[in-house]
C-alpha cells in the first residue's frame, strides 16, 4: 500500500456521514428521555395529592420507558464517540502522509482544555520519555521529540505499548535480533499493513479508553497470587447477617427499629475502618485500572475476532495454556467496575456503612488473581508487542515507495559489515521535496564531502534509521534494502555540558572512544556514523585524529559512513586505507543563488560554499 491520503479522506466523509446519523438519534433520544423523566415525576406527584391510583401505573410505566431509553442513549453515545475517536485516527494518517507534525499534535490534544492535560499529550505522542542519555544513536537520530520517528510511527495509546515501540527504536536492549526473527516480524507487519481498517478501528478503541496510567501495580499485585484470605468473606457475611437484626425488630420489636439500624451501620463502619489499611493492598493496585482494564478487554475481544491468520500474531493473541485472554479480563473488568465505583472516599463511605463492598472486592480480587494472576503479565507483554508491530506497520502508510529489506542470515560477524541500499530516503522528510539516493558498503568505511548544507548529515541519519527500521521488522522507505545485521553506533550531536565540566571536543571524543571500544568487540557487526569528526579543535590534530579512528575502524567486521570538510585527511587516506569508498554532494551557483539537489555521487568534492552563505545573512 503506497502513502495516499485520499484513501482516508474518503473514509472520514463516510465517518462524518455516520456521526450525523448518531448526533440525531442522540438529540432526539435525548428529548424523549426528558418528556418522559417529566411524565414520570408528574405522575408520581399527582398520584401522591389526588390518591390516583392510576397515576401510579402511569409513574412505573413512564419510568420504564425512561430507563430504556437511557440503555439505549448511552449505546449510540458510545457509536458516536467511536466515530469521533474514528475520524481523529484517520485524520492522524493524513497529517502523518503529508509530514504535518503540527496538525498531527493538535488532534493528538483535540478536546483536552488544560494547558497541563496538553503538555502530557504531547509529552506521551512525541515519546519524549524515552531519551535515554549515553544510548550509542538517541540523540543522533530524531528518535523521540515533536518531529520524531516515534511521532510519525506511534499509534499505541497504552503505556505499554509505547514503551515496546520505543525499546524498538532503542535497538532492541542493545541486541542483535536474529535474521529469522526478523523474518517472523515481517510477516507480522505484512499482515497487519494489509489491514489498515482493524488497525483504524483497534486504535480507536484504545483512544477511548485514555489509558494513560501503567497497569504496574495491578501486574505486581496479580504476580504474587497472595493466598486468598477468606476473612474477607466472612466479615462480608457477618455485615449482611447483620440486617436481619432490624427485619427481626421491624417484625417483633418495632419501637426499636432506628436503633437497630443504626446499630447495624456504626458496626459496619467499624469493621470496615478496622479493616481500610488491609484492604488497601487491594485498593492500589486497582487505582484508576476499572476503566483500563475494561478497555484492554475490548482491544483483546477485537484481536480474537479479528480474523489475522499469522503464526505470530495468533500465538500473541493466544491466552496462556490455551485459555481465551477476554475470559480472565472479562471477570477482572466486572470486579473493578465495582471498585471504580468506591473510588470517591465520601461514597465509600456511605456505601460501606450500609453493605460490605470493598471486602466482597478485596476477596473477589483475591479469588481472580488465584486464578489468573500469573496470564495478566503475559497478556499486558503480549499487547504491547502486538502495538509494537502495529507501528512498526506504518511506513506501510506513510512512504509512497517502501519494502522489506533482506536481512543477512549468517551470524558470522564479517559477513554482515555492509548496506545496499536502493533509493532510500528519510522517513521524516517533507514528502514533496524528499529525495531519495543509493548508497553501498561491504566492510568499507565511505568518506562523504560536501558543502554546508549539502545533504551529507541527512544521509548517514537515513542510513541509520533505515538501519533501525529494517531490524524492527517494519518496511523501509526504499525500492530496495539489503543489509547485515550490525550493532549502530553514532556520533553527531555533540554538545558540552558546563555542569560536568564537559566541553564540546571532550564530549566528542569521549562518544568516539565508545565508538572504538564496540569496534574491539568482536561479536558482531558494526555500523558508524560519524559527522564532522573532531570539529572542536585545530585542523593539524583533527585530521591525524581523524586518521587514528579510521586505523581502529578499519576491520573486515565494520563499516560506516564519515562526513568532513577536512580535505587534508581525506588526501592521506587515498594511498593509505584500501578499504575506503568516496561519495559526495553537490550543488549549483546562479545569478539567484545556490541549489542543491542532495544526490549522492561517487568521488570527492572540494566545493565551499561558506563565504557565500556568510554574504547571503550579511557577514562580509
Amino acid at each position: 500500500m503506497t502513502a495516499n491520503p485520499k484513501i482516508f479522506e474518503d473514509k472520514i466523509n463516510k465517518i462524518n456521514e455516520s456521526m450525523t446519523l448518531y448526533g440525531r438519534r442522540s438529540v432526539l433520544l435525548s428529548v424523549f428521555r426528558f418528556i418522559t423523566f417529566i411524565l414520570a415525576a408528574g405522575s408520581l406527584i399527582w398520584a401522591i395529592v389526588n390518591k390516583a391510583a392510576l397515576f401510579y401505573f402511569v409513574f412505573a410505566l413512564s419510568m420504564t420507558v425512561f430507563v430504556i431509553l437511557c440503555i439505549i442513549h448511552g449505546k449510540v453515545t458510545a457509536e458516536l464517540n467511536f466515530y469521533e475517536a474514528l475520524e481523529n485516527v484517520n485524520a492522524r494518517y493524513i497529517a502523518r502522509i503529508k509530514g504535518d507534525f503540527n496538525g498531527l499534535f493538535d488532534l493528538v490534544c483535540r478536546n483536552l482544555k488544560r494547558r497541563d492535560e496538553k503538555e502530557e499529550a504531547i509529552r506521551r505522542a512525541s515519546g519524549t520519555e524515552f531519551y535515554v542519555e549515553g544510548h550509542g544513536y538517541c540523540m543522533d537520530l530524531d528518535l523521540f521529540g515533536k518531529k520524531s520517528l516515534f511521532s510519525l510511527l506511534n499509534v499505541s495509546e497504552t503505556a505499554f505499548g509505547r514503551r515496546a515501540f520505543a525499546k524498538e527504536l532503542l535497538g532492541n536492549d542493545n541486541g542483535v535480533r536474529s535474521a529469522s526473527a526478523i523474518k517472523t516480524r515481517q510477516e507480522a507487519v505484512k499482515e497487519l499493513s494489509e489491514n489498515p481498517d482493524f488497525l483504524e478501528k483497534f486504535q480507536a478503541t484504545a483512544l477511548l479508553g485514555k489509558m494513560k496510567k501503567d497497569p504496574k501495580a495491578l501486574i505486581d499485585f496479580a504476580s504474587e497470587r497472595k493466598a486468598v484470605n477468606n476473612n474477607h468473606i466472612v466479615i462480608a457475611a457477618i455485615q449482611i447477617f447483620l440486617w436481619f437484626i432490624p427485619v427481626a425488630s421491624l417484625i417483633f420489636f418495632s419501637t426499636y427499629i432506628r436503633a437497630c439500624v443504626l446499630g447495624v451501620i456504626l458496626v459496619n463502619l467499624l469493621l470496615w475502618a478496622a479493616n481500610v489499611k488491609a484492604n488497601s493492598y487491594y485498593f492500589k493496585a486497582a487505582d484508576g485500572m476499572p476503566n483500563q482494564v475494561s478497555t484492554i478487554h475490548k482491544m483483546y475481544s477485537l484481536l480474537e475476532s479479528s480474523g489475522l491468520k499469522n503464526g505470530y500474531l495468533r500465538s500473541l493473541i493466544a491466552g496462556k495454556e490455551g485459555k481465551k485472554v477476554t475470559t480472565s479480563l472479562s471477570s477482572l473488568s466486572f470486579i473493578l467496575f465495582f471498585a471504580g465505583l468506591r473510588s470517591q472516599p465520601l461514597f465509600a463511605f456511605l456505601i460501606n456503612s450500609v453493605f460490605p463492598l470493598d471486602h466482597l472486592i478485596c476477596y473477589f480480587m483475591g479469588k481472580w488473581a488465584d486464578s489468573y494472576g500469573d496470564s495478566l503479565y503475559h497478556s499486558i507483554t503480549n499487547l504491547a508487542e502486538i502495538e509494537s508491530l502495529m507501528c512498526a506497520s506504518q511506513i506501510s502508510f506513510v512512504s509512497a515507495v517502501n519494502s522489506f529489506p533482506e536481512v543477512e542470515s549468517s551470524d558470522s560477524p564479517d559477513k554482515n559489515a555492509y548496506f545496499d541500499g536502493k533509493d532510500i530516503t528519510h522517513p521524516l522528510l517533507s514528502p514533496d521535496t524528499a529525495v531519495s539516493n543509493s548508497v553501498t558498503i561491504r566492510s568499507d568505511i565511505a568518506l562523504i564531502t560536501g558543502s554546508n548544507m549539502s545533504g551529507k548529515t541527512t544521509l548517514i541519519r537515513t542510513v541509520g534509521v533505515c538501519s533501525i527500521l529494517a531490524y524492527m521488522g517494519s518496511k523501509v522507505p526504499c525500492s530496495s534494502l539489503s543489509l547485515g545485521r550490525m550493532r549502530i553506533m553514532s556520533s553527531m550531536r555533540i554538545t558540552d555540558n558546563l555542569g560536568e565540566d564537559m566541553s564540546t571536543f571532550k564530549a566528542e571524543l569521549v562518544r568516539i572512544s565508545e565508538i572504538i571500544k564496540c569496534a574491539k568487540q568482536d561479536d558482531c557487526a558494526l555500523l558508524f556514523l560519524i559527522d564532522e569528526i573532531f570539529r572542536g579543535t585545530n585542523s593539524d590534530d583533527r585530521t591525524e585524529g581523524a586518521l587514528i579512528v579510521l586505523k581502529n575502524l578499519s576491520k573486515p567486521e565494520i563499516c560506516g559512513f564519515m562526513t568532513t570538510h577536512d580535505y587534508a585527511m581525506i588526501d592521506k587516506t587515498v594511498d593509505t586505507f584500501k578499504n575506503i569508498c568516496y561519495y559526495h554532494f553537490s550543488e549549483t551557483y546562479t545569478d539567484s543563488g545556490i541549489t542543491f539537489d542532495y544526490r549522492l555521487a561517487d568521488g570527492i568534492s572540494r566545493e565551499s560554499n561558506a563565504r557565500y552563505l556568510m554574504r547571503l545573512v550579511g557577514i562580509e
